[in-house]
């Protein structure tokens, strides 16, 4: 009986579903004197160090990509030009596409909503047109 328990217990215990999912950020601007587009991704937890920087150079048209396991929300906050547009693709895990849009990046916050443990989202350079795949 006490292993069943004990077996039981560590499965709930370790199990990944069980751990608090959290509210990741991911914070974009263009510096237009280098040419490349800035990404910083963080998360709320203070107590966990996992602040990261990446860029995308002026000659280069791939996009930011971000895959999440076990996130909650993704809030995308822009720091760009005015009229300046971005396109944000997100994918849940069961998806067999990625749904994407272009939206404003002058000072604007979009919110996404992880409904799986994976999570991926794809944002462009700015006024990058989109390719239609």
């Amino acid at each position: 009986m006490k292993k069943c328990v004990f077996l039981f217990l560590n499965i709930i215990l370790i199990s990944p579903s069980v751990f608090s999912q959290i509210t990741e950020y991911i914070e974009l601007s263009t510096k237009g004197v280098f040419g490349r587009s800035e990404m910083i991704l963080y998360c709320e937890d203070y107590n966990y160090d996992d602040l990261q920087y990446f860029y995308i150079g002026r000659n280069n048209d791939n996009y930011h990509w971000v895959k999440y396991t076990g996130a909650k929300d993704v809030i995308i906050i822009m720091n760009d030009y005015e009229n300046d547009t971005r396109e944000l693709c997100f994918k849940q895990q069961s998806d067999e596409k990625a749904t994407c849009k272009t939206v404003a990046a002058f000072a604007s916050i979009h919110k996404l909503k992880a409904k799986e443990n994976i999570f991926e989202v794809w944002i462009s350079k700015i006024n990058i047109k989109p390719d239609g795949s």
